[in-house]
């Protein structure tokens, strides 16, 4: 049974029940705050009848979502904090959009990991008093570089690499730029009679020697070309089954020299000159050559011997 305390019609000052109170289904409580005694925990109410949140003895539980701009500090010095943890099956983004910035560390527990499919970062560093960054298995890299112009790298314990690896360290490598000193020449005459559209076929072929380790070097590739009957027809320079600049070189009947600088090329990349066009006509190549000006480096070279 409900009991006005303090009653003054028509104004209630408290309401105080001594049995459940049962609400119908069609109606509800609407408040700003519902609040326990004072040792207890508070809770701002919902503004959504869709949201349901409940306090029980031991815990608080959400049923359905629940949503919020932001976790603010009460006052000016006590920030949010979750004093029995803050467990969730995952975390993610709003919709579609927006990332979530973690603007403070992450500590993992002992035993615990991290599963992502790709990781994103400035920098990866072993954590004050740690034994170091370990990876247990493998750790996949296109290369390693250093931070800045200045800043190098740095093994401060050993290095244990294969032997194949040891010996391109240790070995004299080249470097090449454009130049004019032959590296390859094949003056053979070749030719293919309708070789159809692209790529068409290869007439000619050469591989980078092991030797040029540098990855950005230039090489000066040039042929003569032609066709024998009027049509479309073309030749191009192509770098491990890739087109390169210039893309397309329009072939004539009378023998003309084509030439093009191509960088980032290193040892193993594969020269080929393609021949491609429309009709059936005969298309000839020769005078291919490579040509560059080149650098000779010993990057772990011995020890110099010292003169007084």
């Amino acid at each position: 049974m409900a009991v006005l305390n303090n009653w003054s019609p028509p104004r209630v000052s408290q309401l105080l029940v001594d049995a459940d109170l049962t609400i119908p289904a069609a109606y509800d409580i609407r408040c700003n705050k519902i609040r326990g005694y004072d040792s207890e925990l508070w809770l701002s109410a919902a503004t959504s009848a869709s949201w349901e949140i409940r306090i029980v003895h031991g815990g608080t539980y959400i049923n359905g979502s629940c949503r919020s701009q932001a976790f603010q500090k009460d006052g000016t010095t006590n920030p949010p904090h979750f004093p029995y943890g803050l467990k969730t099956p995952s975390i993610g983004g709003y919709g579609s959009v927006g990332i979530i910035d973690i603007l403070e560390s992450v500590a993992l527990a002992a035993g615990k990991s991290v599963s992502v499919d790709s990781l994103l970062t400035d920098g990866i560093s072993e954590r004050t008093g740690s034994a170091g960054v370990s990876v247990l298995d493998v750790l996949e890299v296109d290369h390693i570089a250093e931070q800045t112009a200045s800043a190098g790298i740095t093994f401060d314990d050993d290095l244990n690499i294969d032997t194949d690896f040891e010996a391109k360290v240790t070995q004299r490598y080249r470097s090449a730029s454009a130049g004019d000193t032959l590296r390859y020449g094949d003056a053979t005459e070749v030719f293919y009679n309708t070789p159809g559209a692209s790529p068409g076929e290869i007439l000619k072929q050469v591989t980078i020697p092991d030797v040029y380790l540098d990855a950005s070097c230039t090489f000066r590739i040039s042929f003569t070309a032609k066709k024998t009957s009027v049509g479309a027809a073309y030749a191009s320079v192509w770098i491990n089954g890739i087109e390169r600049a210039p893309s397309v070189l329009t072939l004539t009947t009378d023998y003309q020299v084509k030439s093009t600088d191509i960088g980032s090329l290193t040892g193993g990349d594969v020269i080929t000159v393609h021949v491609y066009g429309v009709g059936a006509q005969d298309m000839y190549i020769k005078d291919f050559t490579v040509k560059s000006t080149d650098s000779v480096y010993t990057p772990l070279a011995a020890s110099p011997i010292w003169s007084p």
